[in-house]
């Protein structure tokens, strides 16, 4: 009887050794006082999609993947991007275009949700813990509401910001603490953002590749951006194009590494800044580089381009157009 007794007791020890185990787990949910954990991405994007949910009541630490969370996108959109991706045949064009459907087929709804599940609520969103987010490319794409605060984030482990803003009309807030030091992709990361004009010159892009398109059409931007270190960038094809009041200083660019620069300041009005310092000898591309950039009368005689295949109309409409570098052989 002792020894059942004895037996009772220790199993009884370990029950409460279970429940205190327990209890400190349901405790630390406690203390959380989130209403919402999501696991997975697409429990994440239910949640979001219900403007009754108070997006800051949503316990985001486990989320790896928010690309395209806010991009409100028909389902035939994605069919277009599949049948511009047949047209191309430049490789890392069709990569990025193949990544982009398949993030417009995991997000995107019928035409008839699509005012259903608009946000129109982003408070709270500056509370997230975004930590462990690695994907956050077509993020806010197209929300063009969307003005929230989001310089507290840690986006410390993302690697992927492509069109992140992209198309975002209203958007115009601080992110120069960002670390986005693990970034290596900016493809049209503020393509259309037409309100952003925000400092970023304390960003370290240095492993950052590829910045096509990055502010295009970004109206509004004009901020410094000659401390950025762009040693590692090989795509700047449009990466200025129609940002209409951009002209800031960049003849510290390292841009030995650049291989297109296509309408980089394609309709760029404003800018006229010193390039002649630039190496771009690895440079094949250059059509419409300088295409209506209509204040830019630059010296670029010392550029060497042996390497540029295409130049076509480098300087239309530009203050060269009549007397280019002795080096141009475009139309």
């Amino acid at each position: 009887m002792k020894q059942i007794l004895k037996i009772m007791g220790i199993l009884g020890l370990i029950g409460i050794a279970i429940v205190i185990n327990s209890c400190n787990i349901v405790i630390n949910s406690c203390k959380d006082n989130h209403k919402y954990h999501p696991q997975t991405k697409q429990e994440l994007l239910k949640l979001i999609r219900d403007n009754n949910v108070y997006l800051g009541d949503i316990n985001t630490s486990k989320i790896t993947d928010m690309s395209g969370l806010f991009w409100v996108v028909p389902k035939n959109e994605c069919k277009e991007i599949a049948e511009r991706t047949e047209k191309v045949n430049d490789e890392r064009e069709i990569a990025r275009l193949e990544r982009g459907y398949q993030i417009c087929l995991e997000v995107s709804v019928e035409e008839a949700e699509l005012k259903e599940i608009k946000r129109k609520d982003f408070s709270g969103i500056e509370k997230w813990n975004v930590s462990n987010v690695k994907d956050m490319s077509f993020m806010f794409a197209n929300a063009e509401s969307f003005n929230q605060p989001l310089d507290s984030w840690n986006v410390s482990n993302v690697v992927n910001m492509r069109a992140m803003f992209a198309s975002v009309q209203s958007f115009n807030q601080p992110l120069n603490k960002w670390n986005v030091s693990n970034v290596a992709n900016m493809v049209e990361m503020f393509a259309g953002a037409k309100s952003f004009n925000q400092p970023l010159d304390s960003w370290n892009v240095g492993n950052v590749t590829d910045m096509a398109g990055m502010f295009a059409r970004a109206q509004s931007f004009n901020q410094p951006l000659n401390k950025w270190s762009v040693s590692n960038v090989t795509n700047m094809n449009s990466m200025f194009k129609n940002a209409q009041s951009f002209n800031q200083n960049l003849d510290s660019w390292n841009v030995s590494n650049v291989t297109n620069m296509s309408a980089m300041f394609y309709g760029a009005k404003s800018f006229n800044q010193p390039l002649d310092s630039w190496n771009v000898s690895k440079v094949t591309k250059m059509t419409w580089m300088f295409y209506e950039a209509s204040s830019f009368n630059q010296n670029l005689d010392s550029w060497n381009v042996s390497n540029v295949k295409d130049m076509n109309n480098m300087f239309y409409s530009s203050s060269i157009e009549d007397n280019p570098p002795k080096w141009y052989k475009g139309n």
